[in-house]
């Protein structure tokens, strides 16, 4: 049985979903620094106190993309990614490097602003830099997605958990996704999964498709 950390409203969404699309049975322990829940048995297995921690036979891992391969490697059948070795597996790894270094990344500003500055003129003007930042990754991605069922190809893998996940924060950072068409239809096609569905309803996150 594998034991899984996570948060509701971050990148940890990405592995929930991916759990629960393979199959693999799970303890599911919600961490919450605002309400200070399980955040000293977070620290146990994650030195750095963050999540997703995937923790199996009192072994731990702690960043997403591993843990997200790591799941689909455990449920083949399922297809959630490509076979380890070949060109598609390469092309896997290095869309969710670039979700994870990339987009993920660019958002932080957006959050951060107000952490960084009180003045709210400077706060503006990082928020305006970082959204253009963003809608470049955002247009790449709707280049890519074009003629597609999901950002592989055909078939619904972990990078689609992940991609899924971060694009939600659009909704987050008010950045409007409606001109994106490939992407608003991707965003719909994985939000209606029975496992999407599943975890969303159950980090209370239903509302989470940007527009």
């Amino acid at each position: 049985m594998h034991t899984f950390f996570y948060s509701t409203q971050t990148c940890s969404t990405a592995v929930h979903i991916a759990l629960e699309e393979a199959g693999i049975p799970f303890e599911g322990i919600e961490v919450s620094w605002k309400r200070k829940v399980n955040v000293a048995e977070l620290e146990k297995v994650s030195p750095l106190g963050q999540v997703p921690v995937l923790v199996k036979d009192g072994k731990s891992l702690n960043q997403g993309s591993t843990i997200l391969e790591y799941i689909a490697d455990q449920a083949p059948t399922k297809k959630l990614v490509p076979a380890a070795g070949s060109w598609e597996r390469a092309q896997a790894q290095s869309w969710l490097a670039f979700i994870g270094a990339d987009l993920q990344k660019s958002f932080g500003p957006m959050f951060m602003a107000s952490r960084w500055t009180n003045d709210t003129t400077v706060q503006t003007e990082i928020r305006k830099s970082t959204a253009e930042g963003i809608h470049k990754h955002l247009a790449y991605i709707d280049q890519a997605l074009a003629g597609k069922e999901f950002i592989l190809g055909k078939q619904f893998s972990v990078v689609d958990a992940f991609l899924f996940t971060i694009l939600g924060w659009c909704k987050w950072s008010e950045i409007k996704t409606g001109k994106y068409s490939n992407i608003m239809t991707y965003l719909k096609r994985v939000y209606d999964r029975p496992a999407v569905q599943k975890v969303l309803a159950k980090e209370d996150m239903l509302d989470f498709m940007p527009s």
